[in-house]
């Protein structure tokens, strides 16, 4: 059911859903694993689908405040009846600021990304960064994952000179070869608007 949700989803828009196929459990462990998520921290999950990212931070970071974000109605949907007790915004990371005051907290320690970036602009890339950097603490990590396939292409290279941009180290993980497609993270730390 939630397969063929996210399919629907990339078929009305794949643009704004940019994968046939939700991430799998590897791709989900390794992104989560990678996001260094301590006691006490904020985690906000931004495009969370039909929930694998969701479903890992909950299992291993249930005690952690979760902002989750899916703007997409009929995933948000999904993801509130998979998950009974969550809380999804339907809105999007330039609402972050908006969100956070709503919620009563101050700053964001670690971004869960799940975004289709290397589909949108760079205006759009822009705007998506400043919601983030508004409310990611100076010491905050945001991670986000790209196909191995696509890493090449130009849209996935312009891409990950704008992390550089925002961020003042980027690197990246081991290759979730169990995922289809395979996939890496892109693990991002110290954002530099907040310095």
């Amino acid at each position: 059911m939630s397969a063929w949700t996210f399919l629907r989803e990339f078929l009305r828009d794949p643009a704004k859903v940019g994968a046939l196929a939700p991430s799998g459990r590897a791709l989900a462990e390794l992104e989560v694993g990678a996001a260094g998520i301590e006691p006490g921290h904020v985690v906000v999950e931004l495009g969370a689908g039909t929930g694998p990212m969701t479903a890992a931070l909950l299992e291993h970071h249930s005690d952690n405040l979760l902002i989750c974000l899916e703007p997409a109605d009929e995933l948000a949907e999904c993801l509130e009846q998979r998950f009974p007790g969550l809380k999804v915004h339907r809105r999007f990371a330039q609402d972050l600021p908006e969100i956070l005051a709503e919620v009563g907290a101050t700053k964001v320690d670690r971004v869960v990304s799940s975004l289709p970036w290397a589909a949108w602009s760079s205006t759009l890339q822009d705007a998506v960064f400043e919601g983030i950097e508004s409310v990611l603490a100076p010491d905050g990590r945001m991670v986000t994952f790209t196909y191995a396939h696509t890493a090449v292409l130009p849209n996935a290279r312009r891409f990950r000179s704008k992390l550089h941009e925002h961020f003042d180290s980027v690197h990246t993980t081991r290759i979730a070869w169990a995922n289809i497609p395979p996939a890496f993270v892109y693990v991002c730390d110290t954002p530099r608007a907040r310095h």
